[in-house]
């Protein structure tokens, strides 16, 4: 199943939210679904990975809410079962997950919070207290970025759903050094025979 494919139904984007905070979940879905995109909401981090493991092999049933991943993730920190730094981390190292743009916002809004979530790697940091414009740039932003390494990947791939492979990059780059090598070679011999 391609990472990013669109439900044949409905192409708009999809987002998940996760939240163990009923009233926050309500509203930050109330706020992006006004903005025309698809929600997708999650409790607590073992709940969104479950969710985006079934989502991903295909396991979501024919009934299930969502049966492709999600464009972008917006995640709190402190939540029951496993936060949102365990969610992080194992998104991060699950090769079918770690491409999805992860942003945290959260009731953290301690500088060494915010820098602490920052040097791990997220996408962004989102405090609760942003306001809704800025909120929506950041996540505006980030989809515009995942949509241009999407056109960067078709250009090798040929297939505008696949993020870019590095293997395949560097198989495509080795492959041009051993061609040119292999001339050069050639020429060289060819040279050495002629003389």
């Amino acid at each position: 199943m391609d990472t990013i494919e669109r439900d044949t139904r409905d192409n708009r984007v999809l987002i998940m939210v996760v939240d163990d905070n009923p009233e926050f979940l309500s509203g930050i879905t109330l706020t992006l679904e006004m903005e025309g995109y698809k929600v997708w909401t999650a409790v607590d981090g073992q709940d969104a990975l479950n969710r985006l493991k079934a989502a991903f092999f295909g396991e979501g049933g024919e009934g299930a809410e969502f049966n492709r991943l999600p464009d972008l993730i917006l995640v709190d920190i402190m939540m029951p079962v496993m936060d949102g730094y365990a969610l992080y981390d194992a998104m991060r190292a699950n090769p079918y997950l770690n491409h999805i743009p992860f942003i945290f916002l959260t009731a953290k809004s301690s500088e060494a919070d915010i820098r602490y979530g920052k040097e791990l790697g997220a996408d962004d940091y989102l405090t609760k207290l942003a306001s809704t414009e800025d909120m929506l740039a950041t996540v505006r932003g980030k989809l515009k970025r995942a949509e241009q390494q999407r056109a960067l990947a078709a250009q090798f791939t040929g297939d505008l759903s696949k993020p870019l492979e590095g293997s395949r990059v560097l198989l495509v780059a080795v492959a041009a050094v051993l061609l040119i090598i292999g001339c050069v070679a050639g020429g060289v011999i060819a040279a050495g025979l002629l003389s």
